[in-house]
Formats: structure tokens, sequence, C-alpha cells
């Protein structure tokens, strides 16, 4: 058996995502029950964000450094999730009876496998997952370097990557 099922129309409002922010990455969240994807939901990539050094989870240093990054240099830095979308979406989750499945992102001008980076906050975040009474999460990546956007999904746990096995239906 897979370990997860996500819906062919949830990979392509992904891909629509990814494609809408290039050349910045996207970010969002996926739950569902079971290990089958129902809801999608996007967070905005404060990094991307004109202003984003206003916004209240960065403290003056990291603020200082963005603000004098040009938004070509701030595409390369990865994504920084909204706090607040994401605050909604799990508590969107709660209400519905859904788990968090996997945390998705984009890589623009990568292939769609984790970096060091993705690997690296993985990491940190297992141990604050369960914290905040979530599961850790599958990891799905969407490559737009090619004509043709290429989606993969992994399990990162410490610091191991390891294929996931997903069906789309």
């Amino acid at each position: 058996m897979a370990d997860l099922i996500i819906p062919r129309q949830i990979l392509d409002d992904i891909i629509t995502h990814a494609k809408e922010l290039t050349p910045y990455e996207c970010c969002g969240l996926l739950a569902g029950t079971n290990g089958v994807v129902s809801h999608l939901y996007r967070t905005k990539n404060i990094v991307a964000m004109e202003g984003a050094q206003n916004l209240s989870s960065f403290d003056s240093a990291k603020a200082a450094h963005l603000e004098r990054l040009s938004s070509a240099e701030r595409a390369e830095i990865a994504f920084v999730m909204d706090m607040q979308d994401f605050s909604s979406a799990k508590k969107d989750m709660r209400n519905n009876g859904l788990d968090l499945q996997v945390v998705y992102h984009s890589h623009p001008h990568d292939p769609a496998r984790p970096s060091v980076t993705d690997i690296k906050i993985a990491t940190d975040y297992e141990e604050i997952w369960p914290k905040i009474n979530l599961p850790i999460p599958a990891y799905l990546l969407v490559s737009l370097m090619n004509s043709e956007p290429e989606v993969k999904t992994y399990w990162i746990k410490s610091g191991s990557v390891t294929p996931a096995d997903v069906l789309i239906r």
C-alpha cells in the first residue's frame, strides 16, 4: 500500500501555485486522514513578499538581512511559512478531524529533491511537530526547472531522506 494518496486535482493545484510564485518558492500544507490527502492549504512564503522584513516572525537581524537583499536574492532563500496562515490551517485541520500529511514547496530552478537547507529544517522540525500536536509530515517538492514540472515526495527523518511511496488518483 502507498504511504500517501494524493488526488490529481490537489497535485495540479500545487503545480499551479508553484508556477504563480516563480521565481520564488511556494509553500503549503496537505492534510487528510489515514494517508489520504483531502485538503490543500496554501501558505504565504513571507520571503517572497515585499516588506517581508516588517513581519513579526523575523527578529531584527534577519529583518535587516532581508532588507538588504534584492528580490532575486530573496528568491534564493527558500521559504518561510507565514505563521498566521500556518495557524489557521492547523485550526481548520483540528476542526475537521484531519491530520497534517505533507509539507510542500517548490524549487523553481532546482531538482525535486530536498536541498541541504530543506533537510536541516525538516530535521530541526522533527522535535517541534509533536510539541504542536502534529504528526511528522512527508515533504513534497515541485521542480519547475524543466518544461514539464516534476513532483517527488520524501520522508526526512534524523537527517536522512527516503522517497515516499505516493499514489496519485
